[in-house]
């Protein structure tokens, strides 16, 4: 064999090796909902009295069979859903009003958006009060149900890297920010397709939520950051690179930095979105 054709050989074994682990490596951002864990866990507060560090009120936790089967009574009960990237972790907690309501202890928690519900939750020091559709920027202390308002509640936690030197705890409201349909350029709808988006903008961050309805598709864009990404309803096919992935509500998914990208639109569908930070 002649030696261009060793060459001719060798260079479509190096081209098929990394067709294959640039399909993995895209394969590898998508987290299918019904794939991820759904662990059961309760939350509750006790209030000690004596000497010492525990002294005070502080929450308790509970997760899995064993633990949840010594949970007191009043325990709040609810399922939660971690999705990990490199770039940041996506966290989903249902509560639910006959599981007793709201009580999680903020702890590595950066941005919190409440899908449905109500709850309340620290944000500068301050307790505040939060409704569907609100978003708050490193919340602190204890989320809980607001007082003789328990109800099913879901929220969406991100953990990721803040880009700002010193950012500030913020609560913005989605009354705040109506939605604007993106009319042209990327991201725009194309086909009959609608796209609009509702922003909430902070130090060093922002979250996105967009609705899409069809039939059609948005404009393809290549993101300049890591999106980190959750569905909260609809179907999509959801075009990254050269490679086509079927997702639905409940999956999340992360759109690399100078990937192309778009979605088609398979019936009116809405997800949230943050930009992660590589590690």
């Amino acid at each position: 064999m002649s030696s261009k054709s060793l060459h001719l050989l060798w260079l479509a074994a190096v081209l098929l090796a990394t067709g294959h682990a640039h399909a993995a490596s895209l394969a590898g951002e998508i987290r299918r909902g019904q794939e991820v864990p759904v662990v059961a866990m309760a939350e509750w507060e006790v209030v000690q009295t004596g000497r010492g560090e525990q002294t005070g009120s502080r929450v308790l936790i509970a997760a899995g069979p064993e633990e949840l089967s010594r949970a007191p009574a009043n325990a709040a009960r609810y399922d939660s859903q971690t999705f990990t990237f490199p770039s940041g972790t996506i966290r989903v907690l249902r509560f639910t009003k006959a599981g007793g309501g709201v009580v999680h202890q903020i702890t590595s928690e950066t941005q919190l958006y409440v899908i449905s519900g109500s709850a309340s939750v620290d944000v500068a020091g301050a307790r505040t009060e939060l409704g569907a559709g609100d978003v708050v920027n490193l919340p602190s202390g204890v989320l809980r149900s607001l007082p003789g308002r328990v109800e099913d509640t879901t929220v969406v936690l991100y953990n990721i890297k803040n880009t700002a030197k010193e950012p500030r705890a913020s609560v913005i409201r989605g009354k705040d920010n109506p939605p604007a349909v993106i009319e042209a350029g990327e991201k725009a709808g194309e086909g009959g397709a609608k796209v609009s988006v509702q922003r909430y903008v902070y130090e060093g961050n922002s979250i996105r939520v967009a609705r899409l309805s069809g039939p059609g598709k948005n404009a393809a864009s290549t993101p300049k950051a890591d999106a980190l990404i959750y569905l909260i309803s609809g179907r999509m096919n959801l075009h990254l690179g050269d490679e086509v992935f079927p997702v639905r509500a409940g999956d999340a998914l992360r759109e690399p930095a100078g990937i192309p990208v778009y979605w088609d639109i398979l019936e009116p569908s809405s997800f949230i979105a943050t930009n992660g930070v590589a590690p």
